[in-house]
């Protein structure tokens, strides 16, 4: 019955699978975040390592604050700019490291001047204000502080704050600008770092540079503060204020200068003059917050993302389980540490997300290939035919019945193939022990217990099986046994009984399917008769090679005697066909050992048996006056061959060559190596061949017109064949033939023997 073309296998359908899951999750990365569509899961993890990484408060840093106190003391805002120099001169007075003034002064006034002077007193930085969109249709107007002012303070920051996309403050940017200028953020400015804008000064329109996120160390109320009022009034101490960092803002309400940030709670606010203060602090520990290039994020989540779908191809299920929660562990913990001590945030939530996403989905589409493949097995088998009867068909069509019914059908069908096996196994002509690793029966056949009667030795189950190993000794007179403790895993060797029988062991470990070894597979072969044929073999062979021969060499010996009485030309054809007979029964000796000898395999350069053959028949090739030339064995090329057949197939070739050139021809044996092959070649420029010559080239007693017994070339290509190699001819008449020998190059190093 032809089979329907079958499902793909588990491997192939898990693959794609895989890359269909891969290529999914991927692109989700990509989307989460290029799209920036977790940064608000983002700010919340953000805003919880924050919490859990509160600094104790600034001890060299001081707020003086405008609020309610001294709005009803001092009266409305605005005040008068001499008030604001009057509270100047007592913070000069207790000599603070520098003031940042985070109040407005860009409309002029009359006291400017003296406000002025009092900014001098004491390193003041004032803020300047971007009004976007700006008058007269510009995109931007920049107002700096009025009049005598600019030059009077330390320096001009800005104050700009950036609320995130759920309005809460977490960025500040320590440098803007526009139009050819940028100013650096208050905090960073009294901080002492420098303008880095090189590259944004030749931007078109307002920029922001260099972003860091806020690490808030507590909530409202975190940095010390003093009331202007108090200030004003001097009921401060001047140790309060002494080599301090101090910024003055407003705090009171309906000021408008009050923002929600992540430390400050569900209701209430911090004011931008504390931000500055949170800010600068951070910025003179060394801990501002460095948000990491959106490229990382994206690396991070990838690496986690592929380190998961590489486990699901190499990690078992439970390993993968642990590798995933180890990941998501990790990620956090990774965020959390650069935040904590490398000061970088670096957001986790789309790593996260990919891995949460991945692991049901692998886990869903892998069970799915699985039970699809299972079930397709099911079909396929239980569609097809054999020999056992079926009791019934699976015919539900509900899946989970369906695989049951299926692998129910399936392990019957597996019991009757386990009594089949043990039937066959029965009637092997050969005899088959199975045991376990400590040598007891489990298994045998007829065979077998006919082998262990024979020999006197148990054969039931749980029989100890090296007693009847024990009958039988390797050719070195020793016992043979597979389960000696240095035994391989399989092996064999040709052994002898007693009575003179020849058996061949062979024995290979049985496992089972976890691979561990349970177990040895015994075969015993009885094989007294083959042996006996091998000896008649070589008792023929030795009768070629030695009885054939003798009267043979005899009839050469009288023909070359001084008076034999026996005419010349008589003479010449008797020894004519004697030297043939020497030759034939020489060359069938030699074919009949190529085809049936063990071949001693080792390490051989071409070149040695080029050269070797060449320099055999130097004689001969200088009597007949023709030039063998040996070629290419500058370099080593090496083959993994028996020696004494390869240089006899070689000396065979060139001896042919001679054969059919006439006197003053050259033959050429080169040695090439190409694409990981050696090539031999040996080419005439002799009678050459006809089609009809080559298709039957290789016969046995195939003769050419000149002498020869036709067993040469059989030799030569029965040796490349044993030696998986192949041998081609091209000829053609009068102009010469070519006989070309290929094997696979060895990988031994030629020069290991150097």
């Amino acid at each position: 019955m032809a089979l329907s073309s079958r499902a793909p296998s588990p491997p192939t359908r898990l693959y794609a699978e895989w890359l269909a899951v891969a290529i999914v999750a991927t692109l989700l990365i990509f989307a989460l975040v290029t799209g920036r569509l977790t940064e608000r899961l983002d700010h919340i993890v953000y805003d919880n390592v924050l919490t859990a990484s509160g600094r104790p408060p600034p001890d060299d840093i001081l707020i003086v604050a405008i609020d309610n106190r001294s709005l009803q003391a001092i009266g409305r805002w605005p005040w008068p700019r001499a008030i604001h120099a009057q509270a100047l001169d007592r913070l000069a007075e207790a000599r603070p490291r520098a003031i940042g003034y985070d109040v407005l002064f860009v409309e002029p006034s009359a006291d400017d001047a003296l406000l002025a002077a009092a900014v001098r007193r004491t390193p003041t930085y004032l803020p300047m204000v971007i009004d976007v969109p700006g008058t007269d249709g510009a995109p931007y107007d920049i107002a700096l502080p009025a009049g005598p002012l600019e030059d009077a303070a330390a320096g001009i920051a800005q104050v700009n704050l950036h609320f995130g996309d759920d309005r809460v403050i977490r960025t500040a940017y320590l440098e803007e600008g526009g139009g050819g200028r940028s100013w650096l953020q208050l905090s960073a400015l009294m901080a002492g770092l420098k303008p880095e804008g090189g590259a944004g000064r030749e931007r078109n329109g307002l920029w922001q540079a260099r972003p860091v996120l806020i690490p808030y160390g507590g909530a409202a109320g975190h940095v010390s503060t003093i009331s202007f009022v108090d200030l004003l009034d001097g009921r401060v101490p001047a140790e309060l204020i002494r080599g301090r960092q101090v910024l003055i803002g407003a705090t009171a309400d309906g000021m408008g200068d009050s923002y929600p940030t992540p430390t400050s709670g569900a209701t209430s606010q911090m004011a931008g003059v504390e931000i500055q203060a949170q800010l600068l602090d951070a910025l003179l520990r060394g801990e501002a917050i460095t948000p990491a290039p959106r490229s990382w994020t994206l690396w991070l989540a990838l690496c986690a993302l592929w380190a998961m779908l590489v486990g699901f191809l190499r990690l078992s299920p439970r390993a993968n389980a642990n590798l995933s929660l180890a990941l998501v562990v990790a990620l956090p913990l990774l965020s959390f540490l650069l935040f904590r001590f490398g000061h970088v945030w670096l957001p986790p939530s789309a790593a996260l997300i990919g891995l949460l996403f991945v692991y049901p989905l692998w886990g869903w589409r892998r069970l799915q290939a699985i039970s699809s493949y299972m079930t397709g097995e099911l079909r396929q088998l239980d569609a097809e035919n054999d020999a056992f009867p079926r009791r019934h068909r699976v015919r539900s069509i509900r899946e989970v019945t369906l695989q049951a019914g299926l692998l129910g059908q399936a392990i019957d069908r597996l019991r009757d193939l386990r009594r089949f096996l043990s039937d066959a196994i029965g009637r092997l002509p050969d005899a088959l022990f199975v045991t376990g690793l400590d040598g007891r029966l489990a298994l045998t056949n007829a065979e077998g217990r006919r082998l262990a009667r024979r020999l006197g030795a148990p054969s039931e189950v749980g029989a100890d099986l090296r007693i009847l190993l024990d009958r039988f000794r390797a050719p070195d007179g020793t016992a043979f046994s597979p389960f000696a403790a240095d035994a391989p895993i399989r092996g064999g060797t040709e052994t002898a009984t007693e009575d003179g029988g020849s058996f061949d062991i062979r024995y290979v470990a049985q496992r089972d399917a976890a691979n561990a070894r349970v177990g040895w597979i015994i075969r015993i072969v009885d094989v007294t008769a083959l042996k006996q044929a091998e000896r008649h073999r070589e008792e023929a062979l030795q009768l070629l090679s030695h009885d054939m021969r003798a009267p043979q060499s005899a009839i050469l010996a009288l023909l070359r005697g001084p008076e034999t009485g026996v005419p010349k030309a008589m003479a010449a054809r008797i020894e004519g066909l004697a030297n043939r007979t020497l030759e034939l029964a020489e060359d069938f000796v030699q074919l009949a050992r190529a085809e049936a000898k063990p071949m001693d395999r080792e390490p051989l350069d071409m070149n040695d048996l080029a050269i070797d053959a060449a320099d055999a028949l130097w004689p001969v090739a200088k009597a007949r006056a023709i030039k063998v030339a040996v070629e290419g064995t500058d370099d080593p090329h090496m083959v993994d061959g028996d020696r004494q057949l390869l240089t006899r197939a070689i000396l065979n070739l060139i001896s042919n060559a001679i054969k059919y050139s006439d006197p003053g021809m050259r033959i050429r044996c080169s040695v090439s190596e190409d694409d990981g092959l050696v090539r031999v070649a040996v080419a005439d420029e002799g009678v050459g061949m006809d089609e009809d010559q080559l298709a039957n080239l290789f016969a046995r007693f195939r003769q050419g017109p000149r002498e020869g017994v036709g067993l040469g070339l059989t030799f030569v290509r029965t040796v490349v064949a044993r030696h998986d190699g192949k041998i081609d001819c091209t000829s053609e008449p009068g102009k010469g033939t070519t006989f070309t020998i290929t094997l696979r190059k060895s990988d031994a190093d030629p020069y290991a023997d150097e």
